[in-house]
């Protein structure tokens, strides 16, 4: 019986050597032994005569000689064993590949069969499955890969020679890329255990910027074992404040300031501090100190951020680089690899499939990695294959994340979903129509049993993480993958975006006047002010979205007892001006009064001074007069001529008088 054309693998008859018949027996029992288990699903029978299939591999292994013949025996074992639904060659089209046609043991067609790319698959299946199995799931789901994750890191070879070689020459480095393109994972897994592998020694200090970037800076600093005392300096916040760290702290090791997720600085952190941050950032560049690296982080849709900042753009300019998505090999090598080092295969045909959907997907590589973190859990992990059936039952790269999410979701009570939505909600940060994942204390889920309870069940199945110790935790969505990808969550985002916006201002100035000791400053005013009062009255956001939370309703009624003090102190301060100009006014008027009726008093009063003061001054010219005609009689020229002249003097005067008291009147 002709099992396959032999000519794909060219075998000449100088080539065969005798076969033994009991080996070529005992290869198609085991063949059709296999099939049968697979096809009626009795996994007792299923693991009975899968020691007959590895019996019958070894029995090749040490009956065969002939490289060709071993091979193709085994192909034709290995196809069988996995059934595929279809054959997909992964060759290049470069390569040169014969098919022929797969008859089954009874005779019917099961389709084509690339030789040439079985046989090379089945070699590396082989050697795969020759390997330990590794029970553990070596994807990591929505989790971002840590340097301690290099060994399942994949894909990246090219990436990480660059981005190396970048910082040898250089001391910045601004990775940007589209939100799930793998920069953070890059650096963290691939970068950084090559930096460190080339230099032998390096401290990575991490910082994501978070609301306080200098405090994060602080926290970094002391998880490496920096004393507080000596690291307390990373809080100040001022334009030096990077320089005066490193001075201070870094010893002869070269070190490597990692700040992930720069965006934050754009989103979540006060403008103020966000200037002095990026000052700092900027004076520490301009040190130029070889042995201190800066790698930077970022999405790509925030670079419009860098047009307020001068010194950034430069900086984008000269060292920046934007991560591409995988190409097709590299790809490839991001799905196989994790599973082959643990000792597991995929089904023939599934990579493509996964490769292909990928790529309807937009390239998010956190879909993929949970994806193939399904597959691997929800298979049978004992057969050391992963299977398109389980595959697409979890829906797929483009339907899994969705799919899972949904069944969580609804796995829990109808007042756990409801906690659940307001959860994911206070989760996002919604800015100039972009949503990103927002961090939260785990302590303001804390003010009720039913939202504590789904938060620890969403934790638990890993749609939120939660980092940080206790009393201080931290929680955040896993991935922003799942803001784009889970639909429901997406709708609640497109729904509340309004909402959603201002709450995430309101958190934000409530977490600054705490840190301020409620400083009246902080408190709101105006149509801010308006816009969360009038949330706190609509039923709907109290009831969909849970309302404020206890510190938000605090700094709410201390911003309307605020706003009401100062209006009243305003009212208080304006009706004391109304009194001041009141009175101001009665004093005028009164003066007017006065003058009104003083004016003619005086005109009276001054004319009867004149008439009086008249009458008295010509009795006195009369009686100079005749004084003067007494002295002439008496012959005493001298005197009388004094006397004369006194008499005209006052005439004078008594004129002037009178003229002056003609004009008052």
């Amino acid at each position: 019986m002709n099992l396959i054309s032999m000519d794909p693998i060219s075998m000449d008859s100088s080539s065969i050597e005798p076969i033994s018949f009991f080996s070529i027996l005992l290869t198609g029992v085991a063949t059709l032994a296999v099939t049968f288990a697979k096809d009626k699903g009795r996994t007792f029978v299923k693991n009975a005569l899968e020691q007959i299939y590895q019996y019958s591999l070894n029995l090749i292994d040490t009956k065969i000689k002939n490289q060709k013949i071993k091979v193709f025996l085994k192909t034709t074992l290995l196809y069988y064993k996995q059934k595929p639904k279809k054959e997909v060659s992964t060759q290049n089209t470069s390569q040169a590949t014969t098919q022929g046609d797969v008859l089954g043991f009874a005779g019917q067609n099961t389709g084509t069969l690339n030789i040439t790319n079985t046989i090379y698959q089945t070699e590396s299946e082989s050697k795969t499955q020759s390997l330990t199995l590794i029970k553990a799931s070596p994807y990591l789901g929505l989790n971002k890969f840590d340097e301690k994750d290099s060994a399942k890191f994949f894909g990246r070879d090219n990436w990480i020679s660059k981005l190396t070689e970048h910082l040898e020459e250089n001391n910045v480095l601004l990775l940007l890329g589209a939100s799930g393109s793998g920069k953070s994972s890059l650096i963290r897994a691939g970068v950084i255990p090559k930096l460190r592998n080339n230099w032998r020694s390096l401290t990575n200090i991490t910082v994501v910027p978070d609301e306080n970037p200098f405090e994060s800076l602080y926290i970094s600093l002391t998880s490496h074992q920096y004393r507080q005392s000596e690291s307390k300096i990373a809080k100040e916040v001022e334009e030096d404040t990077l320089v005066k760290v490193v001075k201070s702290l870094k010893q002869d090791e070269p070190w490597l300031i990692f700040i992930d997720q720069f965006e934050e600085l754009f989103t979540r952190t006060q403008k103020s501090e966000c200037d002095k941050f990026v000052a700092s950032l900027v004076r520490l560049i301009q040190e130029q100190d070889s042995t201190v690296k800066i790698v930077i982080t970022m999405r790509a849709d925030f670079l419009d951020r860098f047009s307020t900042y001068p010194d950034l753009g430069n900086l984008h300019d000269q060292h920046s680089k934007m991560l591409t998505k995988m190409n097709h090999s590299e790809l490839k090598s991001a799905i196989t690899e994790p599973a082959h080092r643990n000792g597991v295969s995929f089904e023939e045909g599934l990579v493509q499939l996964i490769t292909d959907d990928f790529n309807k997907q937009a390239g998010s590589l956190p879909l993929l990695q949970y994806t193939l973190n399904l597959l691997w859990e929800n298979d049978n992990i004992e057969d050391r294959v992963l299977n398109t059936k389980t595959y697409e039952e979890l829906g797929g790269v483009t339907g899994a994340l969705n799919q899972q999410a949904n069944k969580i979701y609804e796995e829990l009570d109808e007042q756990e979903q409801k906690a659940a939505k307001q959860i994911f909600l206070t989760l996002v940060n919604h800015v100039d129509g972009k949503s990103t994942n927002r961090r939260a204390k785990k302590s303001i889920f804390e003010d009720g049993a039913v939202k504590e309870n789904a938060v620890e069940k969403l934790i638990d199945k890993r749609l939120l993480v939660s980092q940080g110790e206790e009393g201080a935790a931290t929680v955040e969505i896993a991935h922003e993958a799942l803001l784009r990808s889970w639909t429901q969550l997406e709708n609640w985002i497109n729904e509340n975006s309004q909402t959603i916006a201002i709450c995430n201002r309101l958190n934000d100035d409530v977490e600054e006047w705490k840190k301020t000791n409620k400083d009246a400053e902080d408190l709101w005013s105006g149509s801010k002010l308006d816009q969360v009062l009038e949330l706190r009255k609509n039923d709907t956001f109290n009831s969909v979205l849970g309302g404020f939370s206890k510190d938000a309703n605090q700094f709410i009624d201390a911003s309307v007892e605020w706003r009401d003090r100062q209006e009243r102190e305003k009212e208080e301060q304006r009706q004391r001006e109304l009194e001041q100009e009141r009175k101001a006014r009665q004093a005028a008027n009164k003066a007017n009064v006065i003058t009104l009726i003083a004016a003619p008093m005086l005109t009276l009063l001054l004319f009867w001074a004149g008439m009086n003061w008249r009458a008295k001054q010509k009795a006195e010219i009369s009686n100079l007069i005749e004084s003067s005609k007494a002295l002439l009689v008496s012959n005493q020229q001298f005197d009388t001529l004094i006397s004369s002249l006194k008499s005209a003097k006052k005439l004078k005067k008594s004129r002037a008088c009178h003229q002056i008291g003609i004009n008052l009147v």
